[in-house]
């Protein structure tokens, strides 16, 4: 009887699957839409019904999208975990993460004007369902649930960085080479974006 219980309240709390990648998808194309909105403004210029400046105030908006990306998958608030669930709020709603069928995670790393500004370990099941880790105690029961997989059988796919920031690979220059990787990857995309708007702007 408290066996079944146990089960029925494990599955109320169960979110789709389906259900949250639809709503990812609607969320991600909407923050690629802000993304594309300075080129999309730019097309519409060239017919002469405003000025090609005009996108460059519509970058304001492309930037806000992608920051919005980085921000669709991570959890904001504390996640619940029944049995080998992970279940957290994110922005497009509440996800719900299987532990016990990892197929892949990776290290995210963001920066802010003073360094490294939050490092995210983005987790996808094997439902397609994605969450991203930020809190210790999320990121402890991950790395729990990796060290209690099968070890015969598929194995998930795990970044190197993702290991060594869980603590499980002994290779701080693994984490460093990513981080200096990352910047340089966002330096040059950001620069690269606000280049190509103020070119074809003028």
């Amino acid at each position: 009887m408290l066996k079944s219980r146990v089960k029925a309240k494990c599955t109320e709390q169960w979110t789709s699957p389906a259900a949250a990648r639809r709503r990812a998808r609607r969320w991600t194309a909407f923050a690629v839409a802000l993304v594309a909105s300075p080129f999309a403004t730019l097309a519409v210029a060239a017919t002469g019904l405003f000025p090609a400046e005009v996108a460059i105030v519509a970058m304001i908006a492309g930037l806000a999208g992608s920051l919005l990306l980085s921000e669709l998958n991570t959890e904001k608030s504390r996640p619940r975990r029944p049995r080998n669930l992970m279940i957290a709020r994110t922005l497009t709603g509440e996800r719900t993460v299987d532990l016990s069928r990892i197929e892949r995670v990776r290290l995210l790393t963001y920066f802010s004007t003073g360094g490294v500004s939050e490092r995210v370990l983005l987790v996808r099941d094997a439902h397609g369902t994605s969450l991203g880790l930020t809190e210790p105690a999320s990121q402890r029961a991950l790395r729990r649930a990796l060290e209690r997989l099968p070890k015969h059988g598929p194995q998930p796919r795990v970044s190197k960085a993702a290991l060594v920031h869980l603590g499980m690979l002994p290779a701080p220059g693994r984490l460093a080479f990513h981080t200096i990787t990352v910047w340089l990857g966002t330096v040059l995309g950001l620069c690269g974006y606000v280049g190509a708007v103020l070119k074809l702007a003028n």
